[in-house]
């Protein structure tokens, strides 16, 4: 996936983006030095469901098949741990590509 998609769309430093997905992220503990291993572990996780199946198949278009995976990661504090949807598009090739890396709980 593309780094923009965490930083800075996701973190979104300067509030460009203005939909204030870095909050939900922020209350996790997490901030952008956490960008790249959260687009690794992400990838990891959606990578891992698509193959398994484990996905619910949105809208399919000229530029691919959107799936939405939920995945699960830890609080950064150590209490718990927190899921939500991440939205991708499986390429005509086959490819996995991301579309949000946040999609609501």
């Amino acid at each position: 996936s593309e780094y923009s998609k965490f930083d800075p769309y996701l973190f979104d430093p300067d509030n460009f983006y203005k939909h204030g997905k870095n909050r939900a992220f922020e209350s996790w503990g997490y901030t952008v030095n956490d960008a790249r291993w959260l687009q690794a572990e992400l990838e990891k996780q959606a990578l891992k469901k698509y193959i398994a199946g484990d996905y619910a198949l949105g809208k399919l278009n000229k530029y691919g098949q959107r799936i939405n995976v939920k995945v699960t990661i830890s609080r950064k504090d150590g209490t718990g741990e927190v899921s939500f949807m991440t939205g991708w598009m499986v390429k005509p090739n086959g490819k996995l590509k991301l579309n949000t890396p946040y999609g609501g709980k």
